[in-house]
């Protein structure tokens, strides 16, 4: 079975749909099936690795001919373009978040929280695998079971690409509202302080062991949402993109996590000085450290793929 994987990354996007693309690929590769992965956008060749094709894919739809699966995880894809790839004879699968278009025939893949209560219209020949237990984590979160007994410290991560701002903000935010060390996701220190620890390019491996022993955490609430449910770490979570504003609804309604709501806003500082408070009183943050692994629990990857292979054969 001939496989290909389509997505975009780097400046100005982040790498949040490159690392559930990294899964999937990881997920056909566990199935015998290597899976070519295409990254279209400026990203830095030590995050995507040495095995992806970074070019411009989006230009060249053609690129996406001759798969028996096709699979498409793009904010910058249009309708028109979408479906002259699955014109082109492959099982297209479109990875999605909030119903951003009005996909062709094939396979809707959504891992996000309470995905399969939004109203997706549907077609005869049009499969729906939504909700968090399809969530695509990378390799090391699917098994996942080293629960700290004892935390420390706050996780952070502002997400996308360009955070530098926002990722000092909440910084200093979190100098001035907590006592712990803070361990942020970012190229340097936003703020220069022996309590901020600053960490860029780890690997997934890395990743989980340096999330799961934080005793919370901050982050926008994208793919990193994910693996913070998985590990079990409880969660202030806001958003700066449109996209995100499902997430951050939904993962709210679990009790896994506070909501900030959107950076920028008027009331933004206030609510998250709320959250942080309520976050450290430990019998809260028991409470909603148990809630993360129920709705997360690792195994997404193989259930999509296990899916997509059953249809595609």
């Amino acid at each position: 079975m001939k496989v290909g994987i389509f997505t975009s990354a780097g400046k100005g996007i982040g790498y949040g749909h490159y690392g559930r693309c990294r899964a999937l690929k990881e997920g056909f590769l566990e199935q015998g099936i290597d899976a070519a992965l295409f990254i279209q956008g400026e990203c830095e060749r030590r995050i995507v690795g040495v095995d992806s094709v970074i070019t411009d894919w989006i230009s060249d739809i053609n690129l996406c001919r001759g798969y028996d699966v096709c699979v498409l995880d793009s904010y910058l894809t249009a309708e028109e373009q979408l479906l002259k790839i699955a014109a082109f004879g492959s099982l297209c699968v479109f990875v999605d978040d909030y119903m951003r278009l009005d996909y062709p025939e094939g396979i809707v893949l959504n891992g996000s929280v309470y995905a399969e209560k939004l109203p997706y219209r549907g077609k005869p020949s049009q499969m729906l695998l939504a909700g968090s237990k399809y969530a695509m984590l990378r390799r090391p979160f699917w098994d996942f079971d080293d629960y700290a007994e004892e935390r420390d410290g706050i996780f952070l991560s502002a997400g996308g690409s360009g955070a530098e701002e926002i990722s000092a903000h909440i910084c200093r935010m979190l100098l001035d509202n907590t006592d712990g060390d803070i361990f942020i996701i970012s190229g340097h220190k936003p703020v220069d302080s022996a309590r901020v620890h600053a960490f860029f390019g780890l690997s997934a491996s890395d990743m989980a062991d340096l999330m799961s022993k934080r005793f919370f955490a901050v982050s926008a609430a994208g793919q990193t949402s994910y693996e913070l449910a998985r590990t079990a770490v409880p969660s202030v979570l806001f958003g700066f993109a449109e996209n995100q504003r499902v997430n951050l609804e939904n993962w709210k309604k679990t009790g896994f996590s506070l909501s900030a709501g959107f950076y920028g806003a008027e009331n933004f500082d206030n609510i998250m000085k709320q959250a942080l408070t309520d976050i450290q009183d430990k019998d809260k943050n028991r409470s909603m450290s148990a809630l993360g692994p129920l709705y997360v629990d690792g195994q997404g990857v193989r259930r999509a793929v296990s899916m997509i292979t059953e249809v595609a054969e």
